[in-house]
């Protein structure tokens, strides 16, 4: 494979060293067995998974900053059951009763991945597949980015290093367990040599080894996070635009639009179910809502790559990341992203930077590394008041988490200094004293690595903290199991309040709550969870807005007064259309439902209703009891 040489004062280099042929071997593997041992061992230290038993329990299950967790565990358990097969229409039997499910009106692309996760449910049940799932983003993110450097010319200490510290990136740890969807990066090194390719002359010939490598990245990408591919495609036609811009010719534009055809054809592919559908039932316009405030709220800051979480395990960053949310109320409210890049991270950064300082006061453009270039594009498009921003003001507003994209500038900026490095550290050997520079290298690469693992990898979570989560996941199942004892299989539960879905929280109940039940049951049927923004779900609210017309607050009892001949009513049609059992998150009523639980009581629904463990939810079977002699 040809490989372009560069002056030896260049400050890094911008394409792979001269080396031999065999640039990957058996030591490579024992590294990369070690890498994948030293992540693991990192992952089950900060989620204190070290136990069998431990493995059943998931990260996270209610806390609200994590409030996607139950979407993602439902989509992974419809998944598992047959009923989210790829390319094809969702039609969940399980939802939106007396209809079915429609999660079709959604542009969701990673269905590979969710039914990848689904088939491990199988095996390890609903919440070892996940947990399972988390640690591969970890393994994958460490193993290609080791790979792609390597393949750069970095050298095995270096490479090895940036792996950690890629695949113990702050960002993983944030987005998981509750956005599948976003936590696999792993991709994202691979686009390190894609945009090299594309802009260095003869980098990526036309039908060669190398082209036909970056459309198979193209078309990977497309398949997974639509946040990723949009990077892609963007810097890659950007460097594919400046080649052709200097040698004024359009054909050598041609990879690069190769490149971003096939991440489009793969995402054309995986829209296929929604398109089509929306061309079958019109479109639905409610289904997803992208407001202009949250580009703003989300955008990538600066300041926020530098700002550790509370998570750290040093007290004084814990400390200084708790201030800086607590000065941005706003911010803070919301859950957190993860756009900390670590300390190395930082220090890669840093290096990045100063190396195109220098060449900038030294008038020597061709000396800006291209990786400069990519971060200052990152930077311009997607911090808050940027490009996506400006885009966002004219209706464009899909790309609304900016802050996602420092993970993108963590990769290119942990090759950028694996590179540099590995560039002074053959200079030095071939000055003499190797045996010298490498002790030096390998204790560096130790420093390094003790600060990756003590600086990325959060705390982790306590005994309180752990039994909480526990203590809720056997509430809601001893719960679900005793609702689905007392009624017969396929059998409808109305579910109240009423929520819309997705993206449609209450005050006190988060986005994806009603989908507890479902967790653990696989007889019934539930109301909730077909997509809104059609009419056909429009009558629960009608049912709910019956049954509460004419409630008052009873400020001596603390509970609310129902008009009984309202809530009748309003049974009456919830009965009609089938249902047999209401199932009342008391999280969305002011007093908790007791108004509706003695309003139901006065109605002849006097039977004890379920409750959970916890005191959050309640069952009642309509049914009315049967006088006696009858």
């Amino acid at each position: 494979m040809a490989q372009r040489s560069r002056p030896a004062a260049s400050p890094a280099p911008e394409s792979p060293p001269s080396r031999s042929a065999h640039w990957f071997d058996g030591l490579d593997l024992t590294l990369l067995a070690a890498l994948l041992m030293l992540v693991m061992a990192a992952w089950c230290t900060a989620t204190a998974k070290w136990k069998a038993i431990d493995w059943g329990v998931p990260i996270a299950y209610l806390e609200p900053e994590k409030g996607d967790m139950l979407h993602m565990t439902a989509l992974i358990k419809a998944a598992g059951e047959g009923e989210f097969v790829p390319l094809t229409w969702k039609q969940v039997p399980q939802f939106g009763a007396p209809n079915d499910g429609n999660w079709n009106d959604w542009p969701f692309v990673e269905e590979l991945q969710i039914n990848t996760l689904g088939i491990l449910s199988r095996v390890f049940g609903l919440f070892g597949a996940l947990n399972f799932g988390v640690l591969m983003a970890h393994w994958l993110a460490a193993v290609t980015f080791y790979l792609v450097a390597r393949y750069l010319g970095c050298l095995r200490p270096w490479a090895f290093v940036g792996g950690l510290a890629y695949g113990l990136a702050p960002f993983i740890f944030a987005q998981s367990p509750h956005h599948v969807t976003t936590f696999y990066v792993w991709h994202v090194p691979l686009f390190l040599p894609v945009w090299r390719w594309v802009s260095t002359e003869g980098g990526m010939p036309w039908r060669s080894r190398r082209f036909w490598c970056a459309v198979g990245i193209g078309f990977v990408t497309g398949l997974q996070s639509p946040y990723f591919t949009n990077i892609l495609c963007q810097i890659t036609l950007l460097g594919g635009l400046a080649l052709a811009w200097r040698h004024r010719s359009v054909a050598m534009l041609k990879p690069a639009l190769a490149v971003v055809a096939a991440a489009a054809a793969a995402f054309f592919l995986m829209n296929l179910d929604t398109w089509t559908y929306r061309l079958a039932n019109g479109a639905n316009q409610g289904a997803v809502v992208r407001e202009y405030k949250w580009l703003e709220i989300y955008g990538l800051k600066l300041v926020d790559l530098v700002i550790p979480p509370v998570t750290h395990h040093s007290e004084s960053f814990a400390k200084f990341g708790a201030e800086h949310q607590a000065g941005a109320p706003l911010v803070a409210a919301l859950r957190d992203e993860g756009p900390y890049i670590g300390l190395v991270g930082i220090a890669c950064l840093a290096l990045l930077a100063v190396t195109t300082a220098r060449s900038v006061v030294d008038r020597s453009p061709s000396g800006v590394p291209i990786a400069a270039w990519q971060v200052l594009w990152i930077v311009v498009t997607f911090t808050t008041g940027g490009l996506n921003t400006i885009l966002g003001a004219f209706g464009f507003t899909l790309f609304r988490t900016g802050s996602r994209y420092s993970v993108v500038i963590l990769a290119i900026a942990l090759e950028y200094a694996a590179e540099w490095l590995s560039t002074r550290t053959r200079q030095a050997e071939a000055k003499g004293e190797a045996d010298t520079v490498r002790i030096a290298v390998l204790s560096a690469v130790a420093v390094v690595g003790l600060v990756v693992l003590w600086d990325q990898v959060p705390r982790a979570p306590t005994g309180e903290q752990m039994m909480r989560i526990a203590s809720q996941v056997a509430s809601d199942q001893a719960f679900a199991t005793e609702m689905e004892s007392v009624l017969p299989a396929g059998a409808m539960v109305f579910q109240l309040p009423v929520m819309d879905f997705p993206e449609s929280p209450l005050p006190t109940i988060s986005s994806y709550d009603h989908f507890r039940p479902y967790l653990y049951t696989r007889t019934l049927r539930y109301s909730y969870g077909s997509m809104k923004g059609r009419p056909r779900e429009d009558w629960q609210k009608v049912v709910q807005q019956k049954m509460f017309d004419g409630a008052t607050p009873d400020q001596q009892a603390q509970k609310i007064r129902f008009n009984i001949a309202n809530v009748n009513a309003a049974l009456d049609e919830i009965q009609k259309q089938g249902f047999m059992g209401l199932y009342i998150n008391l999280n969305g009523f002011p007093d908790r439902g007791k108004g509706l639980l003695d309003a139901l009581g006065e109605l002849g629904f006097d039977a004890p209703p379920i409750r959970s463990a916890g005191g959050d939810l309640a069952f009642v079977l309509l049914a009315k009891p049967m006088a006696a002699g009858k």
